[in-house]
């Protein structure tokens, strides 16, 4: 498998893509069909609930998104497939996110700069809780059973982080990480550039519009905001799973144990 080709083309769920085919730094590669991440179920057909049930044996979803956007656009629900609610950021705090339907005056005021809003995901201790409690609940999961879907809104931000997360769990360096990360944008292009032109069309100024279309992209420097965090705070990748996020050394090791296999994916 072509490590840059793994989306899945579903009908209304976008930017999924599965983290199987991947490659770690002690020379495994990651299964096929176990890890998935997308963006919000809310509008998944009933042609994409087979193909999850039946292609990829979903039997867990983590929500990442706040209590008013699953009010606002809550996801499909699936018979026999376990579903949790992990927000990353407390209501209170909700704001950050930039992931909110209209473009008005108000939104506009509370985007986030990126890059703070990554550094604040992997140093505030609440949003450092929630991850944790969110890769944790992935790691411990019976694969047996079927594959895990984690998901946000857009499925960039707080999903992008999850899954690095669970990436450096399973060994991988941070050049895949960054390259799994950035395949949002063949996702989120079309959709940046269509609230660029209209934000122009609107009459605002071109460094507002441009504002906007980073919004909707993965940047490098985004997520290279919260490694360097988390360099600054911790010895190592190891010392960040185990003090800041709480994942127990071994519960890692059944991690890697049950999701990769020695040598590269013969779809390779």
């Amino acid at each position: 498998m072509n490590r840059n080709d793994r989306n899945i083309h579903f009908e209304k769920i976008a930017n999924a893509r599965d983290l199987g085919g991947l490659q770690t730094m002690n020379g495994c590669t990651i299964s096929l069909g176990l890890l998935l991440r997308s963006a919000n179920l809310s509008d998944a057909t009933e042609e994409d609930i087979i193909d999850l049930r039946g292609k990829y044996h979903l039997s867990k979803i983590i929500d990442l998104r706040t209590e008013t956007e699953r009010r606002e656009r809550p996801d499909v629900t699936m018979e026999s497939v376990e579903y949790q609610s992990i927000p990353v950021f407390d209501e209170s705090v909700a704001g950050i996110s930039h992931e909110k339907k209209g473009m008005n005056e108000q939104i506009f005021s509370m985007f986030p700069k990126m890059g703070q809003l990554y550094s604040r995901m992997v140093t505030d201790p609440s949003c450092l809780e929630h991850l944790g409690k969110a890769a944790r609940s992935v790691m411990e999961h019976d694969f047996t059973k079927g594959s895990v879907l984690w998901h946000c809104t857009e499925g960039k931000d707080r999903c992008g982080l999850l899954s690095a997360i669970l990436l450096l769990a399973l060994g991988a360096d941070r050049n895949t990480i960054m390259e799994d990360y950035l395949l949002t944008n063949q996702v989120n292009g079309p959709k940046s550039e269509k609230y660029y032109q209209m934000m122009l069309a609107a009459g605002k100024a071109e460094t507002e519009a441009e504002v906007v279309r980073n919004i909707f992209l993965a940047k490098e420097e985004y997520l290279n905001m919260a490694f360097e965090a988390i360099d600054a705070q911790y010895e190592n990748t190891d010392t960040f799973l185990r003090e800041g996020l709480h994942i127990p050394e071994n519960l890692i090791e059944q991690f890697q144990k049950k999701c990769t296999r020695k040598g590269v994916n013969e779809t390779s």
